[in-house]
């Protein structure tokens, strides 16, 4: 029997790793159709999200994730969240929470939803 909570996991260290390779091919299968990423810069559709995962000059790339938890919603859906820092050009610290939901469509888990939410205070 698959466990999920791994499961969820290992896709939230495989996009890590995708984004800091900007695979743009990981995030195309990884995404459902209909995905959704809020960020503090706006509201992205999977194409959006698609291309920008694919950038090199992407900002998105973390550089310390911490505090991750799995939560379990039902067998087909689920939910992580964690404290990622990313490090900005002058070398100043812009921390964000993050939350993602995954659901099971047909056999293959996809993200669905993605969401950053800056801590007050991060500059």
């Amino acid at each position: 029997m698959e466990n999920i909570k791994e499961t969820l996991l290992s896709l939230k260290e495989q996009a890590l790793e995708a984004t800091k390779n900007s695979d743009e091919g990981f995030y195309q299968d990884y995404l459902s159709e209909d995905a959704v990423a809020i960020v503090p810069v706006g509201v992205f559709n999977k194409k959006a999200i698609v291309e920008q995962m694919g950038s090199k000059n992407s900002q998105f790339k973390s550089s310390k994730v911490e505090d991750t938890k799995a939560i379990v919603l039902t067998s087909e859906t689920g939910i992580v969240t964690y404290k990622a820092t990313f490090q900005k050009q002058d070398k100043s610290e812009y921390v964000v929470f993050v939350t993602t939901v995954y659901a099971k469509l047909g056999n293959t888990w996809k993200g669905v939803f993605y969401q950053q939410t800056p801590l007050v205070n991060s500059k």
